[in-house]
């Protein structure tokens, strides 16, 4: 087993692992590299594995009926998905592609649960770090019903930025009309934001970076703006 492997320490769901639960995990593991656009799983395919994204960025996404594409997370470095898989067995209830080329540890799931299944306070120790990330999701839901458009936007760029940031610059490695979908907002709606508070002088934006020139009132604006 490589010690790289180790990298998946960073995830929430790893985060409270002694070193001896990660080597057990870890005993089938491997990496693999996803180009740009290119399948990791399908909706409906048997659940073979989980993932912890080292490298990149990769998009979960239903399709509806018609083919039109809903993005449900995108995943950034030092995140796991598709974990679910472990605990619920069955098959993957979304698609997941890479956005950017993309490496990623890939755990077999089956070895996975049989060791959770033989050690009961690994498995309690893992619950503590997936209940971090059910938290966060909880928190997505509750942006994506309570705030508008404008809001999830600002939420966006608040969140990718530091709390003392200054003119800092967030580098949109991720496409604008993936971070929409994301959010729930039509690509136009998010353009259309980012023209509003380009106008009130809380962003500019060069090419694919966009500088939040005032974190404080971006807050504001975002606390107290009109629906979008």
């Amino acid at each position: 087993m490589s010690d790289d492997l180790f990298v998946i320490r960073r995830a929430a769901l790893f985060a409270n692992l002694l070193p001896e639960d990660l080597r057990l995990l870890l005993k089938n593991a491997r990496i693999i590299r996803f180009k740009a656009h290119e399948q990791i799983f399908a909706a409906g395919a048997q659940a073979a594995a989980l993932y912890f994204l080292v490298s990149g960025s990769v998009r979960l996404f239903s399709l509806s009926s018609q083919g039109d594409e809903k993005v449900i997370e995108v995943i950034m470095p030092d995140a796991t998905f598709a974990e679910g898989v472990v605990f619920l067995g069955g098959r993957y209830p979304v698609h997941a592609a890479a956005v950017t080329d993309s490496e990623v540890v890939e755990l077999a799931t089956h070895h996975f649960s049989s060791i959770l299944a033989n050690n009961h306070d690994m498995a309690m120790r893992m619950l503590a770090g997936l209940s971090t990330r059910v938290h966060q999701l909880i928190q997505d839901v509750a942006s994506l019903t309570l705030e508008t458009a404008g809001q999830r936007v600002a939420g966006y760029l608040l969140s990718q930025c530091s709390p003392t940031c200054g003119n800092e610059a967030i580098h949109m490695v991720i496409p604008k009309n993936v971070v929409a979908s994301r959010i729930g907002v039509k690509a136009e709606t998010f353009s259309r934001v980012l023209a509003t508070l380009r106008g009130r002088e809380l962003i500019r934006v060069t090419g694919n970076d966009i500088h939040v020139l005032d974190r404080d009132a971006l807050m504001r604006w975002r606390d107290g703006v009109e629906r979008t």
